[in-house]
């Protein structure tokens, strides 16, 4: 046994190879992810609030205490129920999955991180650009990475790490800045772990770097530590020692200042190999021993593994070979119990039934999708079909309606014809009546006009045959003579106008109102005119000479303001 576990002081002094570089690359990222820890949210429930307190509790026993922090997780889970919404739920099974991280039960803490998945993704579903529900997402991602890298499943932890990066990215804009870049710096040192296990630290080295500066602006010290610590190791393996130290203790002091406990025993573990590489065993045996004992204080499986498989062959470097055998031995049976094959085929078995699970899930929700998909698509039918009926009725309705409009219109268009016919007859019985009653005006006027001449011959005949009248009755003829000269203008105007104002009664109105300046006589002219009488019979019944008539016809024309040839008097008296 003493041959099996002698080791050179070269083999110490080469480049990390097998178990000691793969755990302690693992307790780098391992220590390094820091517990999910949203915002606080204000509750009046006293089993909500007894929860958050559980929840707040196991977060700060974590680091210091896992064995504390998993018997309070678990109390948690009974208290799941209190908890309102997916991602509360989802952040205390997180807590749950990191305290079995902690205290090395792999599958349970796959188990718990499966159960926040699903949690989170019922959630998101719902609300998919909440931004607790984004950045519990990225944090789930970032802490099944970690896992994975654990549990040697490179491919799985990248896959992983790269996911919380794109879930980052799709809430580009929406999710808080500071948020976003301290969960950048958790996925490149992801990464960048991953490179430490493939002995790639010339890559790995960037990463942790650029994670480094932008965690600087964050003053994020848990973050602090375990990138220099990280760094540290980097440089150790890439040859350079004072670097190394000085990046290591600079992240033991960080450590100590929060309390981080299994981070110490990280970085003493890499001190004491950094002390080893340079021949300092002394020293080197200090760090593992302070490691162990800092392991078995917080029961820390993978801590102890480290410093164990360290002190092993350190002893046996020193020619201590009962205490290297006695620390080989320890490390063997720890080493079994974290990486057992019943632990994987767990592990496999978990991710089967998760994976089985999800697709189960995606079925029925397409099941459901479907089914909600031939509800609403025979909503709509029946909508359509009701939207159609009523469309048809409207039509039918609107149809009846214009029907019986084009009726009324028809009747009332028949209505206006009979009214037109009837106004037509109307008009033409009055323009027959006034045609009529014109032509009897005129037949007076022809009658006034004999009847005149008659009385003008009578007088005539009397005035040449009054000197054959004896003197007595001279007297009398003069008289009669001038009676009937007397009576003749006055009477047969007046039964003239009486005769006329019943044919033309608006004739009269309109003139005067239009030309109150006209004399009686020229009024009689208008009158003569409007019958469209001669010159000659009006002198003959005015018993005015041509000359005379002529006369006033020319002032009238004045009067009434007809200036030039083109509108003749009797036209426009006609117009009247």
């Amino acid at each position: 046994m003493a041959k099996l576990i002698r080791v050179t002081m070269r083999s110490i002094l080469s480049p990390i190879s097998g178990t000691w570089a793969l755990l302690c690359a693992l307790l780098c990222v391992a220590a390094f992810v820091r517990p999910f820890n949203a915002l606080p949210q204000a509750t009046t429930a006293p089993a909500e609030a007894r929860a958050e307190a559980d929840l707040e509790l196991a977060t700060k026993l974590l680091p210091s205490d896992p064995d504390s922090a998993l018997l309070v997780a678990l109390q948690l889970e009974q208290q799941l129920g209190q908890l309102t919404g997916g991602e509360q739920q989802a952040r205390a099974l997180m807590v749950l999955g990191d305290a079995y991280a902690a205290t090395a039960e792999m599958p349970q803490a796959l188990a718990a991180y499966q159960r926040a998945q699903v949690q989170l993704d019922g959630a998101l579903t719902k609300t998919p650009e909440a931004v607790p529900l984004l950045l519990a997402r990225a944090d789930l991602e970032l802490k099944l990475g970690s896992l994975y890298m654990d549990l040697r499943d490179l491919p799985k932890s990248i896959a992983h790490s790269n996911a919380a990066l794109r879930t980052l990215d799709i809430g580009h804009g929406t999710l808080p800045t500071e948020e976003v870049n301290v969960r950048k710096v958790r996925a490149f040192n992801n990464l960048a772990g991953v490179y430490l296990l493939r002995s790639e630290h010339a890559l790995a080295l960037p990463y942790f770097e650029q994670a480094l500066a932008m965690n600087q602006p964050l003053n994020n010290r848990r973050n602090e530590g375990a990138l220099t610590n990280n760094i540290g190791i980097c440089y150790m393996e890439m040859g350079e020692p004072m670097k190394a130290e000085e990046y290591l203790l600079r992240s033991l002091a960080v450590r100590k200042q929060i309390g981080d406990v299994r981070g110490q025993a990280q970085v003493l573990n890499n001190l004491g190999k950094n002390q080893a590489l340079i021949g300092h065993f002394a020293a080197a045996r200090a760090h593992f021993e302070q490691a162990l004992s800092l392991g078995r204080a917080i029961s820390s499986p993978r801590s102890m593994v480290i410093s164990l498989e360290s002190l092993a062959q350190l002893y046996d470097t020193l020619g201590e070979y009962r205490s290297a055998l006695g620390a080989f031995r320890e490390f063997k049976t720890l080493n079994d119990s974290l990486y057992s094959a019943e632990s994987r085929t767990t592990i496999a078995r978990l991710e089967d039934s998760f994976r089985r699970d999800k697709e189960k899930k995606v079925f029925e929700l397409e099941a459901q999708r479907k089914d909600a998909e031939s509800a609403r698509r025979q909503t709509w039918n029946i909508a359509l079909g009701i939207a159609l009926f009523f469309l048809a009725l409207t039509a039918f309705l609107l149809y009846k309606v214009m029907q019986g409009r084009v009726r009324h219109s028809a009747l009332e268009q028949e209505t206006l014809r009979l009214h037109g016919e009837k106004l037509a007859a109307e008009q033409a019985a009055l323009k027959e009546d006034l045609e009529y009653r014109e032509r009897e005006l005129t037949a007076n006027a022809l009658f006034l006009l004999k009847k005149n001449e008659l009385i003008a011959h009578i007088v005539e005949r009397l005035l040449k045959a009054r000197p054959t009248f004896r003197q007595e009755n001279q007297r009398i003829v003069q008289e009669i003579i001038r009676d009937l000269q007397a009576s003749q203008d006055e009477h047969n105007w007046k039964e003239f106008e009486a005769h006329f104002t019943r044919v033309h009664s608006t004739f009269y109105q309109t003139l005067l109102e239009r030309f109150p300046t006209l004399t009686p006589n020229e009024r009689k002219l208008c009158a003569f005119l409007r019958l469209n009488m001669s010159t000659k019979d009006i002198s003959a019944i005015t018993q005015q000479s041509l000359n005379s008539i002529i006369v006033a016809r020319s002032r009238l024309r004045k009067k009434l303001q007809i200036e030039g040839e083109d509108m003749q008097l009797v036209d426009f008296l006609l117009s009247i």
